[in-house]
């Protein structure tokens, strides 16, 4: 299932990189390509299984266990269709049909909806009350950000 993603990953990382590089976050002479698609690699994996790991271990304390399963699916397959506006963007980006700014706004703007997205199928999967919903989009949000900036100083470093 990951595999169906890593287009995007790729495409994503290689805007994220050219962000870094256009706003002089990195001279491009110095940026360290190969740890940063080591720890681009390691975050996604990372990601992709922390989560589900987490609440496997936690399903049945919080009332979960019998939904738990159909949520990861659903979760996983609905992933590809969450990271397609970020594709477009990114593309856009890199072609060089719209600025860094307007590519920041418009990820940010995805992001948004995409957390909208997120608790809809948390709520829905997971038969979860609204608390519930709010909380596993917020630890699913949360693990995804420590595990980039963690990731993030093995390459900065």
């Amino acid at each position: 299932m990951i595999f169906l993603l890593a287009p995007v990953f790729l495409v994503s990382a290689m805007a994220e990189k050219k962000l870094l590089i256009s706003e002089n976050v990195i001279v491009a002479e110095l940026f360290p390509a190969d740890t940063y698609w080591f720890a681009q690699f390691i975050s996604l994996g990372i990601d992709w299984v922390t989560l589900p790991l987490i609440l496997a271990l936690i399903a049945g304390p919080i009332g979960i266990s019998r939904q738990y399963v159909p949520f990861i699916v659903v979760r996983n397959w609905t992933s590809i269709l969450a990271s397609m506006p970020y594709l477009v963007i990114a593309l856009l980006y890199l072609t060089g049909i719209i600025p860094s700014g307007i590519m920041v706004l418009l990820s940010f703007t995805c992001l948004i909806v995409v957390l909208w997205y997120r608790f809809l199928i948390a709520r829905i999967a997971l038969q979860a009350s609204v608390s519930m919903a709010i909380g596993i989009v917020f630890l699913d949000i949360l693990l995804s950000l420590v595990i980039g900036e963690l990731t993030g100083r093995l390459w900065a470093a």
